[in-house]
């Protein structure tokens, strides 16, 4: 990096801090206004800060390693989850519920779910397993990709400094203004990082002269048929990766929104901003921003095939494309990447220590000046942890995969407790136990510390997952129904808040049918297909037109304008809630 270089990222720095440092006096009045920014962002606001906190700096890492073993159907790990949570699910089913809800976190939906000592014991469970060690995990590998990237684009440079100096930037306004200055200066992140990771593709481009050059490096590399495999957007039947791809479509993506699109959600200023925030929020992350690194990983794959670290390679074009001034853009980019997400995750996670462990249950009478203070020192803690964790890491895909099998077979029920009344406390904390317990004991890595990997048969990920799923899943429906079930007139509260389709809450909506129960049901659910059909199709629409195939492209593409003119105009003509109310959809 030269002068100009380090004058662009310096100067992104600087402005990143004084417009995160701008909002604190509105993030600084309450607890609401710190973690879910009053409960007023707009829902293209609160979409864009969604994207950039998934766009983070060990995602273009990623996508290299899930190309490098397994070609473009790898990146199914990431578009499967347009059918859950993440994507058309969470924005047409789940996103009015949880706004709804008014909680700040996951974890408080528990007691607002469940009863008794059993809904206590989880919400504090949840609080540290999600909010501390599982969200510790997830910025250990984006602080471990700070490593790599640094390791390469500046070697001389000390990496180990430069992530203090990053970090210490993001904690000044992430501590000092919340979710306010996250989003702010997440809308300028998001910018800077799809310019920079558009740039770097159209280096790649340039390059390696076309896409065509990118199939011919690729058929030297794997082979004509491994190449031809590597290359499709959809797994063919029989290859090896197929029953992965099933293995993703059938189970993989169920789950409510993840915490840090949950918190925006929450943070939406209606029930409708929420929806139409997580739909923008699919349509990009998942139909746009993959594709400039997936053409980047491909070319770094064929310049540098002989990488004992796939990963590596995307970092080395870097260094070897971008010339003095666009390395800095590219450089500040990658930062905004990474900052955009640290300070969602710390910010979030923070918010799991302050609601759900130190308000819950050690100071449950301070003033809110003082919960705020709090929650300022959550934020430092949680970073300390995300430190500890980023040292015991290897492979940034291999991270991925492990929290991916972490919570196997909990995913549904989390999904299934908004539409059956029975599921309670402690077949939740089963379906928790047992998919934490069942995942570690068929992980390679503690198998091989332990010492019996040896003597089991070995089997492959995707098998892996179905086995923790089946065991999951018939355990905390056995425990579910051998147990007693919430109480009704918890129950009662909880569906008068979050107003839930009636569908399998037959005593509870026969004893109590005047709560304002959601009776569009059917609308959701064809919300939900058509939704997830429009991200595919925008998204192999862009994918067809960076292989040439311009005709298949502009079909994939307008077809995907047509049914989310379709998903617009039904929500319009049919937007009365069961209370009778007319909402329109966010303009």
């Amino acid at each position: 990096m030269e002068t100009i270089d380090w004058i662009i990222v310096a100067g992104y720095l600087i402005f990143t801090v004084l417009l995160g440092l701008y909002f604190s006096r509105k993030a600084l009045k309450s607890v609401d206004d710190y973690f879910v920014s009053g409960r007023s962002l707009p829902w293209w606001l609160a979409g864009m800060t969604m994207i950039a906190s998934a766009f983070a700096i060990d995602t273009p890492l990623g996508i290299t390693g899930l190309i490098a073993k397994d070609g473009i159907p790898g990146v199914w790990y990431a578009w499967s989850f347009v059918m859950g949570g993440a994507g058309a699910l969470g924005a047409f089913l789940f996103a009015p519920m949880l706004r709804r809800s008014q909680i700040i976190t996951t974890a408080e939906l528990i007691e607002l779910r469940y009863d008794g000592k059993s809904a206590a014991f989880l919400r504090g469970f949840k609080g540290i397993y999600f909010g501390v060690f599982a969200n510790a995990i997830t910025l250990g590998w984006i602080i471990k990709a700070v490593w790599t990237v640094a390791g390469v684009v500046v070697p001389d440079f000390n990496p180990d400094l430069l992530l203090a100096l990053l970090l210490v930037f993001t904690l000044l306004y992430t501590t000092a203004s919340g979710l306010w200055g996250i989003a702010a200066t997440d809308l300028i992140q998001f910018v800077i990082g799809t310019i920079g990771s558009i740039m770097l593709a159209v280096f790649a481009w340039q390059h390696i002269g076309g896409i065509d050059n990118v199939i011919s490096g690729f058929v030297a590399r794997y082979g004509v048929e491994t190449a031809s495999e590597h290359l499709r957007f959809i797994p063919s039947m029989g290859t090896p990766f197929f029953v992965t791809f099933i293995v993703f479509m059938t189970l993989k993506w169920w789950g409510n929104p993840p915490p840090a699109i949950t918190q925006r959600i929450i943070a939406s200023k209606n029930e409708k901003h929420a929806s139409f925030s997580t739909m923008l929020f699919a349509v990009v992350a998942f139909g746009f921003n993959y594709w400039p690194m997936i053409f980047t990983a491909m070319v770094s794959l064929v310049v540098y095939p002989d990488l004992e670290m796939a990963e590596a390679g995307y970092v080395m074009l870097i260094v070897k494309l971008l010339p003095a001034g666009f390395l800095g853009i590219m450089m500040a980019s990658l930062m905004a990447a990474f900052m955009s997400t640290v300070d969602t995750h710390i910010n979030f996670g923070a918010s799991y220590i302050l609601n759900d462990i130190y308000r819950r249950f050690i100071k449950k009478d301070a003033t809110e000046k003082h919960y705020v203070r709090a929650s300022q020192v959550s934020t430092v803690l949680m970073l300390l942890c995300a430190l500890l964790v980023a040292y015991n890491l290897d492979s940034v895909s291999d991270a991925w995969y492990y929290m991916s099998m972490l919570t196997a077979g909990y995913g549904v029920l989390i999904v299934v407790r908004w539409f059956w009344w029975r599921v309670n406390a402690v077949a939740e904390i089963t379906a928790l136990a047992a998919s934490g317990i069942f995942s570690t004991l068929l992980a390679p890595k503690f198998g091989k510390f332990v010492g019996y990997w040896d003597h089991i048969p070995h089997l492959d990920w995707q098998y892996r997952f179905l086995v923790v799923v089946g065991i999951c899943t018939v355990s905390w429906i056995t425990v579910c129904l051998l147990t007693q079930p919430t109480d009704k007139m918890h129950l009662k509260q909880f569906c008068e808040k979050v107003r839930p389709f009636p569908t399998f809450w037959g005593p509870i909506y026969r004893e109590f049918p005047d709560i304002g129960w959601n009776h569009n049901f059917g609308r959701a659910v064809l919300h939900w297909i058509l939704g997830a059909v429009t991200v595919y199709c925008f998204c192999f629409g862009v994918g067809s037109l960076m292989f040439l195939r311009f005709s298949e492209g502009i079909l994939l593409i307008t077809a995907a304008g047509m049914i989310a003119g379709i998903i617009f105009l039904t929500w319009s003509k049919d937007s009365v809630t069961s209370t009778g109310s007319t909402e329109k959809p966010p303009q």
